[in-house]
Order: structure tokens, then C-alpha cells, then sequence
């Protein structure tokens, strides 16, 4: 159709039939700041959307995006400048602004404009008089002389000569006049419709968060190598930061050290209380077992007396409110005697509480076999403890459930087998004591299949738990020791003060806990009954 169909009208009821179409408004862009430099890789075509914005679609993998894609080429893909038209939001924000800083200057520049008109009505009237007269004429006109036929001062026929004749006198016609036309290169257009990093930064930051990481750049994989290397002697796993340990060799009788061990025995005092070193000592440096003989003092204070005889050899006496003061005050005499030289660090290192770095060990897998002696070195259970530990909280059962034994071999080599439950083990080790350890190891990696770190069931099992059990064990005792208070129809003050204490304890930890939401439990996970009979514990 040339042109919008005209309705018919119906000449008997002059009634207007229906339009044969529909008419309907559609939201188009209005394109502003195009880069005609810019065109789409192979396979991308412009399409408008209904909303009105334009969709770039790849017609072969029917991939879309709202910016405007281009051809990288061999540049860097981190370092190379992006080009405007990649982030239409930009690109449309600056045209809007070049468009109404040219408004604006286009109001200051009315002035010009007028003069210009005035000066292109001097060129036509130059150019009439040049026909009619002749250029001989305008030049004496220009010198001051008037000439009929052509009303035209000097000074602005001087300029209008000026302005429209050229090196040869003639004067372009008027037709061949155009506007100022654009010339832009490709250098100049790069140069303006790409951004750099900075400009790029700059739009960014105030629409979106960014943060500052630390990045190492070596100048050759020689250096990187040596950085490397220094990082993995630097970051090895290490014993705590404070870890002081004592080492002594097997002695005589007499107290000298015997010629036939070399090997030194390794102790670290901290956490352990003084008849723990008395009897590790005495064990494995004497070997021997020390016994002790109570008797009861004419005292009140302290009506008890603990002496310690070690290989029909009495050392020292101890005396205590009761038996174990007694005990502890005669085994910290009788270190004194024995390690002279390490009595004032045993004392202090005894008296701080065994409370390892233990993201040491979230390094050492279970079946670690250096972990019996890491342990020994940080005061921390052995794995055996460990096992018997879990057996105990999970089952109640002790170590006569666990069957073990070792086996002989052929080459000097013994092989240990444990079975806990329906685990068994096998493992290579070099005597008894180093296979029942490592089968622990092997066998605890059974119970907690989803544990990979000896740090994490040190946390389950380990000192830090055996204390939290003893204090709430302590507090429990307290509790019942305070009803010895009460009195005949009169309110236990004692247990009131007390109960307020534990409530404003579980008011502290209620309000340090923030909320971070509702749980929903997925629809095919069953959760646990209110009974803790249907509770997955270790599977033994």
C-alpha cells in the first residue's frame, strides 16, 4: 500500500465499514551516539525487543546479551581498552550529555549566527554586483570610490571579497556553498570510544563493590620456584609457639646414665600434674614403679603423710590435708631431688593448663604415622586413649572390646591386628606399642569416615573435651553441695543465687547468637525424632 487504506462508507445507511488493520503503538530506542567504526563479529545480529532495547543474538548458538559484542582479535583479554559501545548504559549517558552541552551552546552561539547571516547577504550582494559591473568596479568600490549600481560600503565589501574569492579573483558560486562536514579517522576514533582502565574504574565504583587483593608477580619461574620453596620450609607444620620440652636418657641405679641406650626419652611437662612426671620419670627413665606408703600425722592441719620409695629407696615424705595433697606435695619433693636442674620449669610448665594450638594437627591426616609422637610432644591424648575415649561416649564399652594381636612376619617385619566391632585392621609396624597406636589411628579413620584430620577428632576426644566434662561434672557437685544450706521452712538463698547465675549465663549466649534465618529441610531429608535413640551415632 502507498499510503494508509481509506475506509469505505456505505452510500444507502452511510455507515463505516471496519479498517481491514490494526493499529497498535510500539517502544522503539532513539538511538543516540552510534559508532559507525564499530561493527558485530561474524554471526551476531541487532534485533530490537519488544521492550524497545536492542538484542544482540548469535544465530548460531542462539546465545543472547543486551551489550553489544565484539572481536577481541589477538589482543590481551585483561589488558586491551573496552570499547563504549560494549556498556550501552555508558555510551547513551554520554551522548545525552554531548547533546545537551550542545543545546546550551547553542543559545550563546545566536550572536554568531546573525553575523554570519549578515556576512552570507554581503557575499549575494558582492556576487550581484560583481555580474552587473564587474570585478573592476568592486575593487574601486573597495577603495573608497562609489560606482553606480552598487550599493555596497568598502569595509564590508572588502570582507565579503575576502570571504568569497580566492587566489585567482573568482568567486565559487553560491550553490556550491555546503556546511561544515565531520572528518573522523579510525585512529581518532578509537581514541575516543574506548576506555581505559581508570575510566572504566571510575564508572564502575559507583554501581558496584570491589576490593584490593594481594598479587605476586615474579619476573621468571627461576624466582617463583625460590618462593615457592621458602614457602613450603616456611609454612611445614611446627609445634605450638611455646611448646618446651625435656629430654633424659635411662639411668642407673646409681643415677648415672647407662652406656647402652642412646636413645633419649621425651617428655613436655605442660598440663601434667606432678605424680603424672613423678611416674613417666620413673617408668622410663629408671624403669622402675614407685610406690607409696600413707600414714597419719598428729596434725590437724595436715593429717596426712604420703612417702615415696623408688627401688627399696625412700626419698621423700609429703604432708596434706588429705591423701592426694599428700601425695602430689611428696612427688614434687621428690622431683626436686631427682631433677634438680628442671625443677623450676617442671613447676611452672605443671602449672599451666594443657591448652595446645590445635590447628597444628588440622594438617596431620588420621593415619598419620607421626602423630603417637606429636601427641607425646604436645601433652596430647595417644590414639589408643583416643579410641578407648570413643568407645566409652559412644557405647559405653572399655578396652575389653577391642581384641588385638601381634604377628610375627618373615625379615624382622611384625604386623598388628585390632578389631573393634565388625572393624578389623592390619597394620606394619616396628614393635607392639607402635602398632597398637597406628591401629587406633586406622580404626578411629573407620568410626569417622567423614573426619580427615587428627586435629578434629583431638576436639572430639581429646583433653580440651575430657575438661569440659570435668567442669560440668564440678558444677554439678557444687549444685548439690549447696542443698546442705536449706534450712526448715525457709527458701534456699544459696540455690536462688545460683539458679539466677545460670539463667543470666544462658541470656548472655542466647544473645550472642545471631539469627541468620529459618531452616527448611529439604523435602526427602527425614529429621530426627525428639527421642536421641534414632540419632546416627558412630558405627560400630
Amino acid at each position: 500500500m502507498k499510503g494508509p487504506r481509506k475506509r469505505r462508507k456505505d452510500t444507502v445507511a452511510g455507515e463505516v465499514d471496519e479498517a481491514p488493520y490494526d493499529e497498535r503503538q510500539k517502544v522503539v530506542l532513539v538511538e543516540k551516539g552510534n559508532n559507525h567504526f564499530e561493527v558485530l563479529p561474524e554471526g551476531w545480529v541487532q534485533v530490537t525487543h519488544n521492550s524497545g532495547m536492542p538484542v544482540y543474538l548469535h544465530k548460531q548458538s542462539r546465545v543472547c546479551t543486551m551489550a553489544k559484542p565484539y572481536f577481541l582479535g589477538q589482543a590481551s583479554v585483561r589488558k586491551h581498552d573496552i570499547p563504549l559501545s560494549a556498556i550501552p548504559c555508558l555510551q547513551y549517558m554520554k551522548a545525552l550529555e554531548i547533546e545537551n552541552s550542545t543545546e546550551e551552546n547553542k543559545e550563546n552561539n545566536d550572536q554568531e549566527k546573525s553575523e554570519q547571516e549578515s556576512t552570507e547577504k554581503q557575499r549575494e550582494e558582492a556576487q550581484q554586483c560583481i555580474m552587473e559591473n564587474g570585478i573592476d568596479s568592486i575593487k574601486a568600490t573597495s577603495s573608497g570610490s562609489r560606482s553606480s549600481g552598487c550599493p555596497m560600503a568598502g569595509g564590508s565589501l572588502a570582507a565579503a571579497l575576502a570571504l568569497n574569492t580566492n587566489k585567482e579573483g573568482v568567486v565559487p558560486p553560491a550553490g556550491l556553498m555546503v556546511g561544515n562536514a565531520k572528518i573522523e579517522t579510525a585512529v581518532e576514533n578509537l581514541q575516543q570510544q574506548s576506555l581505559d582502565v581508570s575510566e572504566l574504574q571510575e564508572y564502575c565504583r559507583k554501581r558496584f563493590q570491589f576490593k584490593s587483593i594481594k598479587i605476586i608477580r615474579f619476573k621468571s619461574w627461576a624466582e617463583r620456584r625460590r618462593f615457592q620453596k621458602l614457602n613450603k620450609k616456611r609454612d611445614r607444620p611446627q609445634l605450638p609457639e611455646g611448646t618446651k620440652l625435656i629430654s633424659l636418657r635411662r639411668q642407673e641405679e646409681d643415677g648415672a646414665p647407662t652406656t647402652t641406650s642412646k636413645k633419649e626419652w621425651i617428655m613436655n611437662p605442660k598440663g601434667k600434674s606432678y605424680v603424672c612426671i613423678l611416674h613417666e620419670y620413673v617408668q622410663h627413665a629408671l624403669k622402675k614403679q614407685p610406690k607409696y606408703v600413707f600414714k597419719e600425722v598428729e596434725n590437724a592441719a595436715t593429717p596426712y603423710a604420703a612417702t615415696i620409695i623408688i627401688n627399696d629407696m625412700q626419698y621423700s615424705t609429703g604432708y596434706g590435708s588429705s591423701k592426694k595433697q599428700a601425695k602430689t606435695e611428696a612427688a614434687k619433693a621428690t622431683l626436686e631431688i631427682l631433677l634438680p636442674e628442671l625443677g623450676e620449669k617442671i613447676r611452672e610448665e605443671s602449672n599451666t593448663k594443657a591448652d595446645a594450638d590445635l590447628s597444628f594437627f588440622d594438617e596431620i591426616r588420621i593415619e598419620d604415622p607421626r602423630v603417637p609422637e606429636l601427641c607425646n610432644k604436645t601433652s596430647e591424648l595417644s590414639p589408643y586413649s583416643i579410641l578407648l575415649n570413643c568407645l566409652q561416649r559412644n557405647f559405653g564399652l572399655n578396652g575389653a572390646n577391642i581384641d588385638s594381636r601381634l604377628v610375627t612376619q618373615k625379615n624382622q617385619k611384625n604386623e598388628f591386628v585390632m578389631t573393634v566391632g565388625k572393624h578389623t585392621v592390619q597394620v606394619q609396624c616396628k614393635n607392639k606399642k607402635d602398632g597398637k597406636q597406628r591401629a587406633s589411628q586406622a580404626i578411629l579413620q573407620k568410626l569417622h569416615p567423614h573426619i580427615s584430620s587428627w586435629g578434629s577428632l583431638l576436639r572430639l576426644y581429646g583433653n580440651r573435651s575430657m575438661q569440659t566434662m570435668r567442669e560440668k561434672k564440678a558444677e554439678e557437685q557444687e549444685i548439690t553441695l549447696l542443698q546442705s544450706n536449706a534450712t526448715v521452712n525457709q527458701p534456699n538463698t544459696s540455690i536462688i543465687n545460683k539458679l539466677k547465675q545460670e539463667m543470666l549465663k544462658l541470656q548472655e549466649m542466647k544473645n550472642a547468637i545471631q539469627p541468620i534465618g529459618k531452616f527448611l529441610p529439604p523435602e526427602d531429608v527425614a529429621l530426627p525424632s525428639a527421642s536421641g535413640i534414632d540419632l546416627n551415632n558412630v558405627d560400630l
